[in-house]
């Protein structure tokens, strides 16, 4: 037997698998990962000591420690692991990615597979080399399917993430101008995005595709085994029918039975997520009314549009992450929202490398043209651009000194920004 089906049998064996040895690893089988600034090898006894069934390690020195499986590489054994499990449990695995709207459409879609089935869904987000395999790994047998979002900032980095999760059906939601640090272009992110359809092509997987999207048109070429949803027509389309704040849709189904549904979320840009989750729900055989119900209960978290209504105003919290295409979408959607006092707050956009002024001056330039009664920028990123004039701070502190002696009552607020710059400190003064 491999080494690779000997830590199987003691992965089935344990409460599942553990990276954080710091966590509660009580009959876990503990996965010694190395880091820049960390060593997982170090802390194995001791983790041993403290409950854990059984350990994967890299140091020879702990060959032939009990309940220690010593390998070339924990990560690629993690890895693999993953992907044994995978196929042991032999079930139907769908991958999301994309630019923009990847974990709402992944909450969403678990909202609408929930319905009809045992699913287990990616968490928070565990979407990366390491985040990947232990959403496997947290699988069982009771699963009847897989939902894996999958995030990437080079390219070679999806097509790594499905050769561990062997997806049998994909979505790409959107490609726009994100982590170009990594990517290098715009070209650089449809390259990366469609490792998925190349990896579906190759192994006869279905792809679900908004037909509107002229660059996922253009990447899914030549891939005939797809479901198609959009605005005018599909297997699935619909058009948002209300967007003050939260959108309400109507969708159809080929055969043009109508429904309406009244969401938690905020911004017309949920649109084709929403569409997402109805097309693939639809394809899954989840009953309409079932579909309707998920998505009308489904509230949004972690700083994902979030409507919030505070003692002194209306607040859009938008700043999970933040790039130039969702930075775009979201200034339109506020724009054309019926409210009086629009109030921006706008943190720096991190990951743009050589394109960052460039792309936070078209930011302004959109902005300029559009009508909000206050615009505060936060952040370096904003320090050396036209600004036309906005208010710059250099952090958060400097912003919440402002508000404390000019409170904002009464507004419209969008806090959109990236994850780094956690706007969310702003809240409480809001």
């Amino acid at each position: 037997m491999s080494q690779i089906a000997d830590i199987h049998n003691a992965f089935l064996s344990s409460k599942g698998a553990s990276t954080d040895s710091r966590g509660n690893n009580q009959n876990t089988i503990f996965f010694a990962l190395k880091g820049a600034n960390f060593d997982g090898n170090k802390y194995v006894k001791e983790v041993l000591e403290k409950g854990a069934a059984y350990a994967v390690a890299d140091d020879n020195s702990l060959r032939g420690v009990d309940k220690v499986f010593v390998v070339d590489n924990v990560l690629t054994c993690l890895q693999d692991l993953a992907l044994y499990h995978r196929r042991y449990l032999n079930i139907p695995i769908l991958a999301i990615t994309g630019t923009n709207g990847k974990t709402t459409t992944k909450e969403l879609v678990a909202a609408v597979m929930s319905q009809k089935f045992k699913i287990k869904a990616t968490e928070g987000n565990f979407n990366n080399h390491i985040g990947v395999p232990l959403t496997l790994l947290s699988m069982n047998k009771s699963i009847e399917i897989g939902i894996v979002e999958m995030g990437a900032n080079h390219v070679g980095e999806i097509q790594l993430l499905c050769n561990i999760a062997e997806p049998n059906y994909g979505i790409i939601t959107n490609v726009g101008k994100a982590h170009l640090e990594g990517f290098g272009s715009f070209e650089g992110v449809k390259t990366a995005k469609g490792e998925l359809y190349q990896h579906l092509k190759n192994n006869n997987g279905k792809l679900f595709i908004n037909h509107d999207n002229t660059h996922l048109m253009g990447m899914a070429k030549g891939i005939d085994n797809r479901v198609e949803f959009g605005t005018e027509s599909g297997y699935v389309f619909g058009q948002t029918t209300q967007n003050d704040p939260f959108i309400a849709i109507n969708w159809q189904t080929e055969d043009k039975q109508s429904h309406n549904l009244q969401t938690k979320l905020i911004g017309s840009y949920n649109l084709e997520n929403i569409l997402s989750a109805i097309c693939i729900g639809h394809t899954f055989g989840v009953n309409p009314e079932d579909i309707d119900t998920a998505i009308e209960n489904y509230t949004p978290t972690n700083n994902r549009s979030q409507f919030i209504q505070s003692a002194n105003n209306k607040i859009i919290m938008d700043a999970y992450n933040a790039n130039p295409s969702s930075m775009q979408v979201a200034l339109k959607n506020f724009s054309e929202m019926d409210a009086d006092n629009k109030v921006l707050i706008l943190g720096g956009m991190k990951e743009m490398g050589n394109d960052c002024q460039a792309e936070h001056q078209k930011l302004l330039d959109t902005i300029n043209q559009l009508a909000f009664e206050k615009v505060l920028l936060i952040g370096n990123e904003f320090e050396a651009i036209n600004t036309y004039g906005a208010t710059f701070y250099h952090d958060n502190d400097s912003l919440i000194k402002d508000i404390m002696l000019n409170p904002l009552k009464n507004k419209c607020i969008l806090i959109k920004g990236s994850r780094s710059n956690k706007l969310e400190e702003l809240l409480s003064h809001l």
